[in-house]
This record gives C-alpha cells, structure tokens and sequence, in this order.
C-alpha cells in the first residue's frame, strides 16, 4: 500500500509575536514520505513563508495577518509534487489570559504513609521558597508561585521553622509569590459544625504574622460544609475555589463557573468552581516540560472553553509540579511560560495565585455572577461507610467533647481556675478529629491490595486518629468532671447530678456506670428526685465492681444540672419473656412486627392517629437489605446494573422485654455478611416516658472483600411531605437547598432527618451511621437534579464500594441506634432539640454519701437563652475568664443575643467575634434568620 503526503490546516486563536509584526496562528500538520524539499507557503496566493520538509510529519506554524472579523483565507502548499490548497475561515482572536496556579494537593497518606506526608509538606515550602529565589531574574509572569492548599503545613512551618526562614515565607506571601489559604486539610461531611469551625484556628496563627488569609481552597472533595459560608466572610476570607473531581460523582455545573455562595443567612463568598484541581497536568501535561504538547493541549482546552459557551478571557488552571498528589514544587511550569511568552502575544499566561485571579474577576465581573443559596454535599463521604467503627467512635467523640466543654465552661461560671494546659489539651483533642475527618482515609491502592503492608499502614493510622480522639476527649470529660463535683458537698445518700449542656430544658435517658459499694449487686439503683419521686431505670450489664444503669430523667435547666438521690431499693429487674409476641403498645404508639422479616410493618402515632409505616412499600422499617455487587466497574461508570439485594438469610424471635424506661422485642438474624451465629442484633425499643422509639441494631461484621455494602429501611408515610436534612451548618430540603449536582443520592445527616408536610412530621436521627439515602435506595442513580422522593428513607451503615483510598473490608461488632419520634409540630426547633437531644450525651456524676451537706436540687449556670436556636459549642478561654460561644438560629427568625449570668443575675458583656474569637468590626447581639455566630462572653 502506497503511503500518500497529507495536509491537515488548523487554526487557532493565538497572535504570534513575531518580532513586533504580530500574526495570527495557522498549524499546517505535513506528513510528508519523501525526499527532503523545499516547500513554498502561500496565503490569498501570496508567498508568505519557506519552509524545509523532512520525511515524516512537519508541524509548520503559519503567520496570517490578524483580522477583526471571520473571513476566509486560502492556504497554498507547494514544493515539487507536492500541491495543496485550502481555504480557512479565520476569526478574531480571542484574546485570553490564563492564569496558572501551582499547587500540592494535600492528602494525608494515600501516595506515602502518613508520616512521610506530613514531613513532605513542610519541605515542599522550603523548596517553594528556593524557586522563587531561583526564578527572581525571571520575566513577573513567569516567576515561580505557589499557592499553600492547606493551612496546616503553613501553621506547622511557623511553629518548627528558624526564624530566618520564616522571614523568607513572610517575605514572599506580602510580595505575591507564595498564598497561604484558609482551609486546614480537604474535608468531607463526616466532620459536624463544632470541627470545622475548629479547623480555620491556623488562620488565626498565621495572621499574627500580618499577612492577609483572603481565600480557602477545597480540592479533590466535590463538595464542602455549608457552614463555611457562614464561617468565611467573618473572618475576612472573600474567597472560595473549589477544585472538584468527578470521580464516581457528578459535577457542579457544565464549566468552571463563578458565583456568589449564599449562606442560609445570607452571607456571599465568591466561589469558583474550577475544573480538576490538576487540570494543567492531566489535560494540559506542563509537568512534562514538552512545550509542543502543552501549546497543542492549551489550545485544545480553550477551544473547548468556547463550546461551553464560558463568557470570560480569564481562565485559571491548577496544576502540581508533577502528576500525583503530594506533589512536591517544580520550576518546569515557569520555564514553559517564560517560552511561551517569548513566542506568544496572546494567549497571555501567568503564574499566578489562586487569590490573584479572584481579585481580578472581582474587579472587574462582580456584578455579573449569579448567587446561590445552597448546601453543597460532596458525593465522596459515602467512602466513610467503609470505616463504619471509626466513623461512630469520631463523631460519639465530637458529640461528647462539645459536651465536655461546654462542662469546662459550667466550670468557669462558677469562678473556678482550670487545669493546667487544658487548652493545649482540647486543641489536641480537636487536632485528632481534624486528622480522622480529613478526607483521605488510607493508600491509593487499598482496594486492589487490601491487605498489603502500605494498606495496613496506612489504615492503622488513619483509625489510630479516631482512637486517639476518643482517648483524649474521655481525659477532658473527666477532667471537667473533677471540676463539677466540686460544686457539691457529701450529703448524707449518695448523689447523682446530672448536667444538661444544651440551650434548653431536656429530658431523656443517660447511661452511668454505678460501683456495687453505692449499689449492691443484686440491688436496683434508686434514684430520687427531690420530691421522693424514684426515676426509671434499667441495668444493661454487670460486672464484679459495679453495673451499667440506663436512667430516665427529666427537665434539666437549661445550660444547668439537676440533682438526685441514690437509695438502693429491691432488686426490680426486667421481665424478659420468649413468648412470641408481635405488638408494643404505649400511650403514644402501637408498633406491630412481622416475625418472617424482623422489621415492623405498622406504627401508629394515638396522638394524630395517622399510621407512620407505608403499607405498599416493598420494604418494612427495620428490614435489613444486603446488596452485592458484580463489580466495582459500575459504580465508576456511574451506574448500578449487576447486583443483587438480599434479606437475611434466617431471622428469628428472641424475647420480649419489659422495663421501666422501654418495653421492646429482640430479634436475631444471620446473613453471609456477618459471622454466626445471631450475627445481627435488631431491638425495636417503645419508650414509657416519652414519645419516642429506639431501633438498636448489632452486628458482627464478616471481612469481605468483595463489593458489598447493606441498608435498613425506614419507609416513613407522610402524605404529600418532604424530606429535610441537618447538615452542617443549616437544614435543607433535598435538591431545593443545594448546588445542582451536588450529592443527592446520599447525605450525611449531622443531628437528624425528618420527613414533614404541613401538619405533621417524622424525626430520625443516628449519630453513629450518618449516611441516609432519602426517597428510594439511590446507590448507581447519579441523577443531577431529582423533581421528587417518596417520603421512605434508608440507612446506609457500610459499603465497600470504592476502588481506591478507602478500606476494602471491615470486620467484627459494630453497635448503633436510630431515634424516631413523630409530632404535629413541624417545626424545626423541634427536629433540632430531637436531634440534638439523642446525639450530645449529658454529664453525670456520682458523689458517695455519708455527709451532712444539702445542696441546690438545680440550676442554670446562664438564663436568657434565645428560643430558636441551638448552642454549638461553648469553649472557655484558657484563663477561664471568658467563654468563646458559637450559636446557630433555627426558627428562621431575627433574635436577638442577651444570655443572663445566673451567678450575679446581670447581663453578660457580650461580644461579637469571628469563629476564632476575634472581634468584628461591627458589633451586633441580633442573629439573622437560620445564621451561625460566635460570641465571646465575658465572666464578671
């Protein structure tokens, strides 16, 4: 077969420079099979260049005069029996300027075991430094630059740097070689409000060196917490880019777009929903230093730019100095722009920070960009469903500190000193929820090699942040707790005190280890009120030194405690019966069980009558649903077509339980997935004292590798409701508050769920398995917007379905609760004080007898607290002279800040901070419809 000479003409929107005389850019692509010649260039039939043709292909850049409006040109090529002609449309030259923002993206582990990581990221700034040094004699645009994606690198390098070499960072962040942004690491929606108020503390630090934070940066993660948008603007970040990725998850937006991020107070954050965060290597591949690669690559991109109909000529592309994360800097980014200029007049391209292309599209497009109000869920938290117990253990951690400070806080109140180095302490208890929370959970092949040795490296330590939470928040509580009991004196019984850190009256049950010396075994712990009135309780479980007890109690003082006696009474103990029986009854519920499925088929609510359970759906509440997979292919392909959902394999009836906090009926089941036998645990709880219900489920996990992941399903009947979701920062209503093609498969319910119309509402809540799929099981649906849900809900508790960094098994017992309740009161303060109620635990202390003190029976420690809202967090300065107070409005009402000190009677001094306690310029106690806001209250 003969191999003939072709000529493929291309045109580009680019102006050579050409020594003053600028030209328009024409490619002709030459694969030329002949002896080298001489070809003649012509344009209209003029001669416009000489070129000498080798054998193979000849890229030949072509100069045509620029023109101002389309016209068509006839391109000639001519050398011996070579002839070509064509005619080209040539158009203006847009005239572009690209802004190229270099950066490391920060994953803690994933490439290299954690440990080398973080050291890496503080050389990675060394060496930044040392290329802007060894690029000053470079033209300003193509200066090497270098844009800090996480502040916890930044905040690390100040504390360990010599000085010296911290003035050389200084130096370079105020001259525009070096940013420093506000987000700590890249985080999902594992993380509540309290940690990730507590994550922006280093901006805080690395003000101090004068230096401006006018930007976060979020890459990798396609989504973030709302409450940033809340957080932001405060503290003087104008600016968000968000470099999402796409895998397994949709996209915000058809192209990088630009626009006004509302808060659910109405706070704007310009935002930029940039393309992947390493676009300049994988589409543009400048790491490879080829410069006729990334000239074609650039143009490429730009041009597919203009298909997408992007209205700007500035454009800003991330890159890292190589192709992988925890990239370390490189100067090849620099020495191709520097070429790039010297032969191009347009495009115009620039290192750059990311904070530069901010300002300059503010400058000048301000008006232009659209506002939007929304959440922003990331697709990506469904990965944390591989990591179930560390999950559970992270946020009962974070749920107990908020506790425990707000302890420390009671502690404050009441004018005592602190311990030594407690804020030390608590930072580092909020450093390990930091550490678990962000978003990278292990090695980048833990899936394909589940147990190599980098994959179990880098999974124990990954866990050991969540154990070491655990660890350090229990040393604050009891810390606090020592703090507390000193406000009581021995009374003649034992004493149990119980402190309600919540901004509202509460009642509900706590669980309290009580020694056989104040509750002999075989005796039942009698707790009194002051009234005489003995409080429910239930032993769990018993040990030789002392007992388990779940205890009723009721209507603890806002932000206060109350006190009760302990009399041990006449051992009453639960009446357990394995009679069968399928009907729990009380004043406010009738729940009926199917034995064949383990699940309840109907609850009615006696208050509204209405029946709660959907009799048409496929599934009951509390069924289990396993779901196997082919293979992990799909869910990459963004789809779910090869699998199989499984009930469990036997289940049967155990017992019924009778007692005084909750009558219940147990059943036990076995499936492939757990280990037998009563692999599964499920325990459907009806309170006594008050209107709520208590699915507790077990199960003893089997390790499996292959793709698995099960449900439990809550199929809630409200006729024409809706579903709406806590999230960090606010609540929404699924698809209507939040970003199209942000997650709406699955989210992550930080205090609770609720399904709502106009007369009624369901509450659920589950602290420990956050993951909930509202609707229908949406694994595989990958829908951008979604018109409408069926009021059911399923609980996602584990998977193992993704194909890199997240664990590829999990194994032995796993215990979690779901909470539901059901009102005609649709409001959300009484979704919120459910929710909230179930996930923060009281405070509880036993003080031994044998004394002649009589204490107060109760108290608030602070009064005045505005309905319609709930109190975040309450963190007390380290000379425990203030306390640093984040609160958030619910009720979608302007109120107003004015908390009384219960100890003198008068108003606190109150002032208005950002989230790390800095004062605002302008001072306000209002808080705004659904608005998050710190505080910091001074102790008089």
């Amino acid at each position: 077969m003969q191999v003939k000479t072709e000529v493929r003409i291309r045109t580009f929107s680019a102006i050579l420079k050409n020594k003053g005389n600028p030209l328009q850019l024409v490619e002709a692509g030459i694969f030329y099979f002949d002896r080298p010649a001489e070809s003649v260039i012509y344009a209209d039939n003029k001669p416009i260049d000489t070129v000498d043709l080798k054998f193979g292909y000849n890229s030949v850049n072509i100069g045509i005069p620029p023109s101002e409006k389309p016209k068509k040109v006839k391109i000639s090529i001519k050398t011996g029996d070579l002839s070509f002609e064509k005619a080209v449309m040539i158009k203006p030259v847009r005239k572009w300027t690209v802004d190229l923002i270099q950066h490391a993206h920060t994953d803690i582990g994933y490439t290299r075991s954690q440990t080398e990581i973080l050291a890496e990221h503080l050389r990675y700034i060394d060496y930044a430094l040392d290329y802007c040094d060894l690029t000053d004699d470079y033209p300003e645009n193509a200066k090497f630059r270098w844009t800090c994606e996480a502040s916890w690198a930044v905040d690390e390098y100040l504390k360990c740097r010599p000085e010296a070499q911290v003035k050389r960072l200084v130096k370079r962040i105020k001259e525009g070689r070096i940013e420093v942004t506000g987000m700590y690491f890249n985080f999902d929606e594992i993380p509540d409000e309290q940690i990730l108020a507590a994550s922006i503390a280093a901006v805080a630090n690395i003000k101090k060196l004068g230096v401006p934070v006018e930007l976060a940066m979020q890459n990798d993660v396609n989504g973030i917490g709302w409450c940033f948008s809340e957080f932001f603007p405060e503290m003087g970040i104008k600016y968000l880019n968000m470099g999402t990725h796409g895998h397994r998850a949709l996209i915000s937006f058809d192209k990088p777009t630009l626009f006004w991020w509302e808060s659910p107070s109405g706070k704007r954050t310009l935002t930029f929903r940039a393309e992947h965060y390493m676009t300049g290597n994988t589409v543009l591949e400048i790491h490879t230093g080829d410069f006729d690669k990334f000239k074609v690559n650039l143009f490429n991109y730009l041009a597919s730019l203009e298909l997408k109909d992007y209205k700007y000529n500035e454009i800003a592309i991330q890159h890292s100095g190589y192709m992988t994360d925890n990239s370390p800097p490189s100067t090849t980014a620099s020495d191709i722009i520097k070429k790039w200029n010297e032969v191009f007049e347009w495009p115009k391209i620039t290192t750059s920070l990311a904070g530069t292309f901010f300002s300059n599209m503010e400058k000048n497009y301000s008006a232009e960009f659209p506002v939007i109000r929304g959440a922003w869920p990331d697709w990506w938290t469904d990965g944390f469903g591989a990591s179930a117990r560390e999950v559970a253990t992270t946020r009962k951690a974070s749920a107990s500190l908020s506790a425990n400070l707000s302890g420390l806080s009671m502690a404050a109140l009441s004018g005592m000193k602190l311990p030594e180095q407690m804020d030390e302490k608590i930072k580092l208890a909020l450093e390990a929820l930091l550490f678990y929370t962000e978003h990278t959970t292990g090695y980048s092949e833990s899936v394909r090699e589940p147990f190599s040795l980098p994959t179990m490296e880098q999974r124990a330590l990954k866990e050991s942040y969540a154990w070491e939470a655990n660890r350090r928040n229990a040393g604050i509580g009891e810390e606090t707790m020592g703090l507390l009991q000193t406000l009581f004196q021995r009374e003649k019984d034992p004493v149990f005190v119980v402190f309600n850190t919540l901004n509202w009256v509460r009642s509900g049950v706590t669980t309290v280890y009580i020694d056989h010396q104040i509750v002999p075994r075989g005796m039942t712990a009698g707790i009194f009120d002051k009234e005489g009135n003995r409080l429910p309780v239930q032993a769990l479980n018993h040990r030789s030194d002392g007992t388990y007890w779940s205890i009723y109690i009721s209507d603890i003082p806002a932000f206060g405690f109350k006190k009760y006696s302990i009399r041990p009474v006449e051992n009453i103990s639960d009446e357990i019966s394995d009679k069968t029986t399928t009907v729990l009854e009380n004043k406010w519920y009738k729940m009926v069980a199917d034995l064949k499925k383990g699940a309840l088929n109907s609850i009615t609510d006696k208050d509204s009558g209405l029946e709660l359970i959907d009799a048409k759906a496929k599934y009951q509440l509390g069924e289990f649903i396993l779901e196997q997979l082919a293979n992990r292919e799909q869910m990459e392909g963004k789809k779910l077509n090869d699998f199989k959902r499984l009930p469990l394999d036997t289940i049967w009836f155990d017992s019924q339980i009778s007692g005084e906090i909750w009558n219940s009926i147990k059943f036990y089941g076995e499936s492939v997935t757990a280990e037998g036998p009563r692999g599964f645990t499920i325990e459907y709880r009806l309170y006594n004292q008050e209107k709520r219900i208590e699915v507790a489920c077990s199960i003893i996990k089997k390790s499996i590798t292959d793709p698995e992941s099960f449900y439990i399903a809550f199929p809630f009947d409200v006729k024409d409701g809706k579903h709406f979701i806590e999230v960090p920062g606010g609540i929404i209503q699924p698809d209507k508050d939040q970003i199209p093609g942000s997650s709406n498969d699955w989210y992550t319910i930080q205090g609770f769920s609720a399904v709502r119309n106009a007369t009624s509402q369901i509450v659920f809540s589950c602290n420990e398995m956050p993951l909930i799929q509202p609707g229908n099981i949406n694994t595989g649906r990958y829908a951008y917007t979604v018109s409408s849900r069926p009021t059911h809900l399923f609980s996602w508790p584990m998977n193992n379905y993704w194909t890199t960094n997240f664990n590829a098994d999990q194994r032995g017992g796993h215990a979690w609760s779901y909470f539901i309740t059901s009102s005609q009161d649709v409001s959300n303060d009484f979704a919120t004080q459910f929710g909230w109620g179930n996930k923060i635990p009281f405070l509880t202390r036993i003080i031994p007898g044998g004394g002649t003190a009589q204490n107060k029976d109760s108290d608030s420690f602070i009064k005045g607290w505005p309905a319609g809202t709930v109190l975040v967090s309450s963190v007390p300065e380290d000379d425990g002279a203030s306390l640093k107070m984040h609160v958030r409005e619910t009720a979608g009402k302007i109120t107003v800040f004015e908390p009384v000190n219960s100890r003198t009677g008068k108003p606190f001094k109150v002032i208005r901070t950002d989230s790390n306690g800095i004062s605002l310029e302008k001072q306000t106690s209002d808080l705004k419809p659904f608005e998050s806001a710190f505080f910091k209250l001074t102790i008089q």
